[in-house]
């Protein structure tokens, strides 16, 4: 009995030693809360103070910020009757298309395509009468770089200047500008069971950033043109191409046959007729193919119009645009912080010093 006794205490001890030393951390803490209270309002004035110096360290160092919303949902082309109409195009080995929208310009694809190079440099680009700068980029340039344009280190774009010509340094200044607009552009949609999406621009100037909201939209439209509806208008001109040659040989047979006609008009023999029926029979064939092609170009030129998704804008974006102002709530926040921590900080070591 003696003997297990004596296996047992070591570890009841170990166990009272840790309930003793948690017992003790907890009064201790208990201590060092009461102590802290006794200098509430301290701490208090600390967090104001910090605040302030925070906020108002964002309000007069930190740029306002302008932010422009639009929601959008992209609508893709109805199949309807649009199957029909470009088989009747490949029947004359002409490839018009699929039907349906852009596998591009749907989701995920679409948001990485308003954020895509493409798309920000044809917005920067474009020409805008309204502006002495001449386009966003220019403006955007005077907006971020004055003084570089002041002091002839930077230029401005020349407006004639086609993308293709730019030089090894200027190829580099506007992937810069790219880069940092890249980053303040948002597209996102919140409800993944709705079609509709929401586009945000930041920047500090409302004017840039309302007019590049609407750019991107307008230049994603162009860009789903040029690609999916550009191979279609190739087709259709290679089929008003067949149209036109099938019309040319159709007006020659039927002047043949007419002519044929005249020349065996009165002949009692029925052998002369024939090469001018057959010529008769060959300017019907001809009319038929001619209806058919003629029929079938008028058909492919609707389904383009039926094939083509448009981004439908919803909620425009609209000035006067709204500021945003989280820079200074987030620096009052972080400026209370600082000064509460070290404002607790010198008053426990002020504790440990005099040994309270």
């Amino acid at each position: 009995m003696e003997h297990n006794r004596e296996n047992i205490e070591p570890g009841n001890q170990t166990y009272q030693d840790d309930e003793i030393s948690l017992k003790e951390l907890i009064d201790k803490g208990k201590v060092l809360f009461t102590y802290f209270m006794g200098y509430k309002w301290v701490i208090i004035a600390a967090g104001l103070l910090g605040g302030g110096f925070g906020f108002g360290y964002a309000h007069f160092t930190k740029e306002v910020l302008y932010e422009s919303k639009l929601t959008f949902t992209v609508e893709g082309a109805s199949s309807g009757g649009g199957g029909a109409m470009l088989g009747l195009a490949s029947q004359f080995g002409l490839n018009v298309g699929g039907s349906g929208s852009s596998g591009l310009f749907v989701g995920e694809n679409l948001y990485a395509l308003l954020k895509s190079n493409k798309i920000i440099q044809g917005c920067l680009l474009r020409p805008i009468d309204e502006i002495p700068q001449g386009n966003l980029l220019n403006y955007y340039l005077n907006m971020t770089q004055k003084e570089s344009l002041k002091n002839g280190s930077l230029s401005y774009l020349p407006l004639e200047l086609e993308r293709k010509s730019y030089t090894r340094s200027q190829d580099s200044l506007i992937a810069v500008v790219t880069e940092g607009i890249k980053s303040n552009i948002k597209v996102s949609n919140e409800n993944k069971n709705l079609t509709i999406s929401q586009l945000s621009v930041i920047s500090t100037d409302e004017y840039f950033c309302w007019k590049m909201t609407n750019f991107l939209i307008e230049e994603a439209s162009k860009l789903y043109l040029d690609l999916k509806v550009g191979k279609m208008n190739r087709s259709v001109e290679l089929l008003q191409q067949r149209v036109d040659s099938v019309q040319r040989m159709l007006n020659g047979s039927m002047l043949s046959a007419a002519v044929e006609l005249d020349r065996t008009l009165g002949l009692v023999s029925q052998a002369p007729k024939v090469n001018s029926a057959k010529m008769q029979m060959n300017a019907q064939m001809l009319s038929i193919l001619y209806g058919e092609l003629t029929k079938n170009l008028e058909m492919t030129k609707y389904s383009i119009t039926q094939q083509e998704p448009i981004i439908e804008i919803i909620d425009p974006s609209v000035r006067p645009l709204a500021k945003t102002e989280i820079e200074r709530v987030k620096f009052g926040i972080i400026g209370g912080f600082v000064l509460v921590s070290i404002t607790l900080s010198w008053l426990f070591l002020r504790k440990f010093i005099r040994g309270e």
